[in-house]
């Protein structure tokens, strides 16, 4: 894939933390751009759009430039992370008041890097294959990394994981 067609977006609460070595561990999308979105102001959904002045927008107009994103997320208790939720809330706002922005998604790839230090969830991945089936995104999947150092078959796990993920990558050039 080439890299000027994929972007990572990273919702996590430690920019070095264990999702950031997850995703430096999958080659097909090393050195793609990375977006923190720690870093960003992407205050909640809200119905009355009191949050337009944030950095949402201007976000979410440089990702449609891009085939395909990486959304790499912790597990926090079974599910992403809060910070990954509240950019993918925010998408509400697309479908409210920005439709010519949410028509750009249609056709777009999305890929999930799930980091983890216990027992794959279960039902993980169902919010994001939702989430595209209703916006048009094709889903290609989601690797999940274990961080932990303790558990031999998870770790063993994440050779079939990111072999997984380098066959997804390959398969969109």
């Amino acid at each position: 894939m080439a890299k000027k067609d994929c972007i990572i977006i990273m919702g996590s609460a430690r920019s070095q933390g264990n999702t950031k070595q997850a995703l430096s561990m999958i080659p097909g999308i090393s050195g793609a751009p990375m977006v923190d979105l720690k870093e960003l102001d992407i205050k909640p959904y809200d119905y009355e759009y009191k949050n337009q002045n944030d950095d949402f927008l201007a976000l979410i107009h440089r990702l449609v430039e891009y085939d395909t994103w990486v959304l790499a997320t912790p597990v926090y208790w079974y599910s992403m992370s809060s910070t990954m939720k509240t950019f993918i809330d925010r998408i509400s706002d697309l479908l409210d008041i920005h439709k010519d922005v949410a028509r750009k998604l249609r056709g777009k790839r999305l890929f999930v890097v799930a980091s983890y230090n216990t027992s794959l969830p279960k039902g993980f991945e169902d919010t994001f294959e939702q989430t595209c089936g209703y916006l048009g995104i094709e889903y290609l999947g989601t690797s999940f990394i274990y961080s932990g150092t303790e558990n031999s078959e998870l770790l063993q796990n994440n050779i079939d994981e990111l072999q997984k993920s380098e066959c997804i990558f390959e398969q969109t050039d």
